[in-house]
């Protein structure tokens, strides 16, 4: 019986798990959604998305990439569709459409034409957008759409969708302003549509309630380009907005008050910066700050011992008096690190060679501490202060010095001695008080620092070119090293209208007993200490290896003429300068001009034969009209006071003979008469100057009867 009522039991058991455990429940019905867009051009960069409104869940969106449609699969419900794409440097769009599916397929359509223009401006109506960004942000955080970058305009399409919002980061600048003619203010500028975008989505502010702040620039020893970026915090939109400057420089800005912006400065060519820090502003005048004072020095790292294992994490290739860190993607970096008991040893060296910079060329860092466990390396940052540095961080006379140390961690650090160098640390002297007496002919102060913390650790820093002397730096060569054949665009001059851009390549030939590591070079306008004019390459150069000993550089650059020569005095002569290094370390040659290129103006000339016919012997008069790109109103204008030279090509023969000259007027106009005498083609033909291309007319025909 027993066993009876057991059996039984077990088998209800089984009865009543089957019966409670559901069955695999079916996939929940989808239907296919196609996504089009209505617009009236060829897309470019275009992205579709695709969340639903009630959980804020992502589907991915399937489809070419610059397509005006894609397909998506979705379960009933209530969803957003966003659509981004933008025609270069004109139009930008995030076109946005609610849907709902419910029980079918449909085709949702995103019209290009519902879009209105969206942006921030000032009541100043000298500043024009200089940059942009646009982008939306559903609950949840995500960012949906970014667009935007440069003067092009942005579309948004008006909607009220509860927890999308539309955000908007602007910087306007003088218009007119380009790298070479930076502007002297800046608005940064921040608005969030939350929820509801209106019809007519363009914010205006009033400058005089804005945030202003005036930032000083300072330069690593050569005057050159660089920009000043920021970003928003919270909200993200996934990229510095940049305006040019030029360095050294002042900017006046004008900020939306209450916006956390992260910012820095590039110097020169991307991927070498200073890290500026973050910043919330409020309404009215701020304190001006500087930014990229030297005497330069480390910045403060991670470093950190896990066992007997040392991680070095020191990335800041040098950083600047106020602890701003500077990154610079063409540093060298080379450590060794050792642990004995609880010592650790670290001896780091960064080397870097750019064309914007004659600081910072070398930093060593000599640490020895007390890490008995696992954790963060306590290793002392030690820097100097300086008084009596100019713009370009170069020293007149004298400089105060003030050294600071600590521990990180915490901790008391001393500074226990300041050296200095005036031939990039071959010697070096003792400096006894605060005051360093700058000789006359130093170029260059390289500094050595010594600290001590009261955990026993200790430091020894070496700054070679911390800060620039009186003196113009001389070209320097150590070893056999040797640069020749320099060559820019092939040897054809660089000629530009009033728009466009080209690409070109600055060729050079390196020669060293013991080989070619690198090499570079830059192109600059003026003095090479105070440039007007940089142009910089896309990257370090190419050196190709022809022999043991020799290699072929070659530097490449891209340059528009509105951003890089907005200035007729920068048409005709520049100078290139150029460097290489050896390939064990011991040869080395700078040359601030080893070579020349030519940019010009592009002309254009006319020729007008009148009157057509005419009868042989009787008066012909030829005019025309002599005319050059202004670079700084973008327009062609007549070019005075210019020696034309008349040709004629008689009918029937092949050699265009000189006939006669003329002046142009005021206004690039020239006229002069001849005998008509048989048919024949007249043209006129100038022969170009050291600062716009040579230009010769179309052919005139004149039937002579």
């Amino acid at each position: 019986m027993v066993r009876g009522i057991r059996a039984y039991a077990y088998g209800l058991a089984i009865t009543l798990l089957a019966v409670l455990v559901p069955l695999p429940a079916a996939a929940a019905a989808t239907y296919p959604v196609k996504l089009s867009i209505s617009a009236t051009a060829t897309l470019s960069n275009r992205f579709l998305y695709v969340w639903n409104r009630s959980t804020w869940k992502y589907h991915v969106v399937q489809g070419d990439g610059d397509s005006t449609t894609g397909s998506v699969d979705l379960p009933p419900g209530d969803y957003l569709a966003v659509a981004r794409y933008g025609y270069y440097r004109q139009r930008n769009y995030l076109l946005v459409r609610t849907f709902k599916v419910s029980t079918a397929g449909l085709t949702v359509t995103l019209d290009e034409r519902a879009a209105k223009e969206t942006g921030i401006t000032a009541d100043d109506t000298t500043a024009k957008r200089a940059n942009s960004a646009a982008w939306l942000t559903v609950t949840g955080g995500d960012t949906v759409g970014f667009t935007g970058g440069g003067p092009a305009k942005n579309y948004v399409t008006p909607f009220s969708v509860a927890g999308v919002s539309l955000r908007l980061h602007e910087l306007l600048t003088k218009a007119g302003a380009s790298t070479a003619v930076p502007s002297p203010y800046r608005y940064d500028l921040y608005h969030v549509f939350t929820t509801t975008v209106p019809a007519a989505p363009v914010v205006k502010v009033t400058t005089g309630r804005l945030a202003k702040t005036v930032t000083s620039l300072r330069a690593q020893g050569v005057t050159t380009f660089g920009a000043l970026g920021s970003a928003v915090k919270g909200g993200w939109s996934g990229s510095y907005l940049e305006s040019p400057v030029r360095l050294p420089g002042t900017v006046t800005e004008y900020v939306t008050p209450g916006t956390a912006l992260q910012r820095r400065l590039t110097y020169g060519s991307a991927g070498s910066y200073l890290a500026l820090p973050d910043r919330t502003l409020a309404a009215g005048t701020a304190a001006a700050t500087t930014a990229g004072a030297g005497p330069f020095a480390p910045g403060r790292g991670a470093s950190a011992r896990t066992g007997g294992t040392v991680r070095v994490d020191e990335p800041a290739a040098y950083a600047d008096a106020a602890g701003n860190a500077g990154y610079d993607a063409r540093s060298a970096e080379h450590h060794e690190a050792t642990v004995e008991d609880d010592v650790v040893r670290v001896d780091q060296t960064v080397t870097r060679k750019v064309a914007w910079s004659q600081l910072s060329t070398k930093v060593r860092s000599e640490w020895t501490v007390t890490a008995p466990g696992d954790g963060p390396l306590p290793l002392i940052d030690a820097g100097v202060t300086a008084t009596g540095l100019d713009a370009h961080n170069r020293a007149a006379t004298t400089v105060q010095l003030t050294p600071a140390a600590q521990t990180r961690g915490g901790g008391a650090a001393t500074v226990t001695g300041i050296e200095y160098s005036t031939d990039d640390g071959g010697t070096w002297t003792t400096l006894g008080g605060a005051t360093l007496t700058v000789p006359a002919s130093a170029a260059f102060i390289s500094l050595r620092l010594t600290a001590e913390n009261d955990r026993g650790g200790r430091l020894r820093r070496t700054v070679i070119r911390a800060f620039a002397g009186p003196a113009s730096p001389p070209d320097q060569t150590a070893g056999a090293t040797r640069i020749a054949a320099v060559t820019v665009n092939g040897g054809k001059d660089l000629t530009f209208g009033t728009s466009g851009g080209r690409s070109f390549t600055t060729t050079f030939t390196a020669s060293d007993p013991s080989g070619i590591a690198d090499g570079d070079a830059y192109l600059y306008h003026g003095s090479y200490q105070t440039p007007d004019g940089v142009i910089l390459g896309n990257g370090p150069a190419d050196c190709v290896k022809s022999s043991d000993t020799t290699s072929v550089c070659t530097a490449r650059f891209t340059m528009d003429v509105r951003v890089d020569a907005a200035k007729n005095a920068l048409a005709g002569a520049w100078k290139v300068a150029a460097w290489a290094r050896t390939t064990d370390g011991s040869g080395f040659t700078d040359r601030h001009t080893a070579g020349t290129a030519t940019l010009q103006r592009l002309t254009k000339l006319t020729a007008d034969a009148t009157p057509e016919p005419v009868k042989k012997g009787k008066t012909l008069t030829i005019a025309g009209t002599l005319t050059r790109a202004g670079w700084e109103t973008w327009t062609f204008q007549g070019y005075a006071g210019r020696t034309v030279t008349l040709q004629y090509l008689k009918s029937g023969t092949a050699t265009w003979k000189t006939v006669k000259t003329a002046k142009t007027d005021t206004n690039g106009k020239l006229k002069t008469t001849v005998a008509a005498s048989a048919d024949g083609s007249y043209r006129w033909t100038w022969p170009g100057d050291t600062t716009s291309a040579a230009v010769t007319s179309g052919g005139d025909y004149v039937d002579v009867q």
